[in-house]
């Protein structure tokens, strides 16, 4: 099977985006700021504060993404993958629904649809259906 992009990449890459351009802007109003002020030096202190508030800004955003993919993105995949597992007609993966999120609610809910199907297989194995 062919593997995926995660859309955490591309949820980084757009902030990403977002902060080099806000940075940027303050880094362009600094500049101004400092060189109509008479401030030696101002392109200098734009860019070295462009960079602090690049700096700044990247490392909570690191921090959040890595949250997000412990916390919502592994969920997701452990989710597809009992999908994938029951689709090929593995009914015996079970899934495990911890916490108490929607997520959870989620694996919950297929690992009863998992526990029906695997009942009325068997059933149907025995000729009771």
């Amino acid at each position: 099977m062919e593997k995926r992009k995660s859309i955490l990449n591309e949820i980084s890459l757009i902030i990403l985006g977002g902060s080099v351009l806000g940075s940027l802007f303050v880094g362009i109003l600094v500049y101004f700021l400092l060189s109509s002020s008479g401030v030696p030096d101002a392109p200098l202190k734009a860019v070295y504060s462009t960079i602090i508030i690049q700096i700044a800004f990247l490392i909570p955003v690191y921090l959040i993404r890595l949250l997000i993919d412990k916390y919502i993105v592994s969920k997701i995949k452990e989710v597809s993958k009992a999908l994938q597992e029951v689709s090929t007609g593995n009914l015996d993966y079970k899934i495990k629904a911890e916490g108490n999120d929607e997520l959870a609610e989620l694996a919950e809910s297929f690992e009863r649809m998992r526990l029906s199907m695997k009942t009325i297989m068997e059933k149907l194995e025995e000729g009771e259906i």
